[in-house]
């Protein structure tokens, strides 16, 4: 699943996707990322979409925004604040990269 200048999701392995309704089942928005948002319509684990995933989102700028171009000590900082919200939703953190 692809928006342009807002992120990707790209699902391991084989994905069945025959009855997945990406209009209702798939939000990706600058900043959150959604599958199966509404209450009821997430299938078992391992079917659909209710699998492993790698998300890529872009356009996840810290407030201070270009305050933390020189600041190493800033960028990593943020880093680990951007790693602990996603170690709170049981997902693994893989990098962020403040300059990009």
């Amino acid at each position: 699943v692809l928006r342009a200048d807002v992120g990707s999701i790209t699902f391991h392995g084989v994905t069945d996707v025959r009855t997945v309704n990406f209009d209702t089942d798939v939000r990706l928005e600058v900043g959150e990322v959604l599958v199966y948002p509404n209450a009821g319509s997430k299938p078992a684990e391992g079917e659909g979409l209710n699998k492993m995933a790698t998300v890529t989102m872009y356009q996840c700028w810290p407030p201070q925004g270009s305050d933390l171009a020189n600041d190493p000590e800033a960028q990593e900082r943020y880093r680990d604040k951007i790693r602990q919200m996603t170690q709170k939703k049981h997902a693994h953190f893989v990098d962020y990269d403040c300059m990009t």
